[in-house]
């Protein structure tokens, strides 16, 4: 498929997405058709990311696009945590994980569902509004950021502000449950209701239980929501210093700003280790604050959670570990060149090279298109170029914008099957809008803006 063919198909997959919520997750026959706060997120910020860019070759309607965007934060701030209600992990402040006005038989019906133990908790209303996601508000908090850097949106800005004031409070208050610096999650004690055990974007079980078929110990810290909170403190912080008139107190920004260097602090003391001679983050910590060095294609969103100042990248990581952890990723277990970055290595004791690996090996859009953006960032141009290429070949293979797949060991893409007969979604809005921008042509001083 030719890229300006491509590149349509990719934005026409995309718009086929939009709903009156802003952006479902997949299409409407899909398990996953619905909104999501995580999803969202990322896939506005690619679509913030195309649009700051002029193409060559097929034209966007950036107006579109970004009116869709706009509807989408509006709904995450409408939608965001009120109360404290265990069992649908609501809390003050916390942006929406999954929101379903119907289709509800997927967390109702227990029966033939090796993953579902429990119906999901519906509100009085008959609405689904779950919120078993440690990233969606750093993340939801990041697209709004960017929005309003972008589009300059005033209005947007002063209806939105109040629940920024109030997502960023989550991030101290709630997200940080022991006072360390690092965002924690787990099941609440009092919950009767099911959901979600692990709320990091590799939601699946066994994507961090142990080689010994144990599950780790709450709460867990997963490595790359680190870089999400860290990220949308810096960025809140810089706008409230520079319009204190907006802030709650004189203080304000710079409690952001003390939070995110504690927390910097903190995350290369917990989670630096070495592997095969070189620095590289873990997957997560366990609720001892064990590493849990399970070597996974994670770490490099750290390098997406950055921002450039003054032509100097900054993010939650110390930059004396960026060269190594870049290096580490690359190795053949973990980068194949007709793929992108595996999800988890292939030397785990957890890595699965099954048609049934949802994220134990397998290869996602998403997370390459990420870590692409932030090798850009960190001015890596050799690695980006080549995983670049290797994220849109399985993309051209498949004709469509697939949520996950697996090669095998004959070098073939299969699309992902799971024990319940669950298969790779075939229009997923974030793997569109990740090729989209990866097909985005750009001027040098348009790869990215500084804070």
């Amino acid at each position: 498929m030719k890229k300006n063919l491509l590149r349509k198909t990719m934005y026409d997959s995309l718009t086929s997405l939009f709903s009156e919520d802003g952006i479902d997750a997949s299409g409407k026959e899909d398990v996953f058709g619905c909104f999501f706060g995580r999803d969202t997120s990322i896939t506005v910020l690619k679509i913030i990311k195309s649009c700051s860019n002029k193409s060559k070759t097929f034209s966007l309607d950036h107006e579109k696009l970004l009116a869709v965007c706009r509807r989408s934060l509006l709904t995450m701030a409408r939608l965001q945590g009120k109360e404290i209600n265990p069992d649908s992990g609501e809390e003050p402040g916390k942006f929406v994980h999954e929101f379903r006005r119907n289709n509800l038989e997927r967390v109702l019906k227990t029966e033939n569902k090796h993953w579902l133990d429990k119906p999901w908790f519906i509100y009085p209303d008959g609405i689904l509004r779950n919120y078993d996601s440690i990233d969606s508000t750093p993340l939801g908090l990041i697209a709004i950021y960017k929005y309003y850097q972008l589009t300059k949106d005033k209005e947007f800005l002063l209806e939105v502000l109040p629940a920024v004031k109030k997502g960023l409070a989550w991030i101290k208050d709630f997200g940080d449950l022991d006072n360390d610096y690092l965002l924690e999650y787990r099941i609440h004690p009092d919950r009767k209701y099911g959901g979600l055990v692990v709320h990091s974007w590799t939601d699946s079980h066994e994507s961090v239980t142990q080689a010994s078929g144990l599950f780790p110990k709450y709460p867990i810290a997963p490595v790359e929501v680190q870089g999400y909170a860290w990220l949308a403190l810096k960025l809140w912080g810089k706008f409230f210093k520079r319009n204190q008139e907006l802030a709650e107190s004189s203080s304000y920004y710079s409690d952001l700003f003390k939070f995110a260097r504690l927390m910097k602090d903190e995350f290369n003391k917990k989670f630096i280790f070495i592997n095969e001679g070189l620095y590289y983050a873990a997957q997560a910590l366990d609720g001892d604050k064990n590493r849990i060095e399970t070597l996974t294609g994670n770490p490099l969103l750290l390098l997406w959670a950055s921002y450039r100042y003054k032509g100097i990248a900054y993010s939650i990581l110390d930059r004396k570990y960026v060269v190594d952890l870049v290096t580490r990723a690359f190795k053949k277990d973990l980068f194949d060149k007709h793929a992108g970055i595996r999800t988890m290595s292939s030397k785990s004791l957890t890595y699965n090279p099954g048609q049934d690996s949802y994220h134990n090996g397998s290869f996602w859009p998403k997370l390459n298109g990420m870590a692409y953006e932030g090798l850009v960032k960190w001015r890596m141009i050799l690695h980006a170029k080549k995983l670049k290429s290797a994220t849109i070949k399985p993309i051209r293979h498949f004709g469509t914008p697939i949520e996950l797949y697996i090669r095998n060991k004959n070098g073939e893409y299969i699309e992902y099957k799971g024990k319940d007969g669950i298969t790779s979604s075939k229009n997923q809005a974030w793997s569109a809008a990740v090729v989209l921008d990866l097909l985005t042509e750009r001027k040098k001083r348009h790869l990215h803006q500084d804070i």
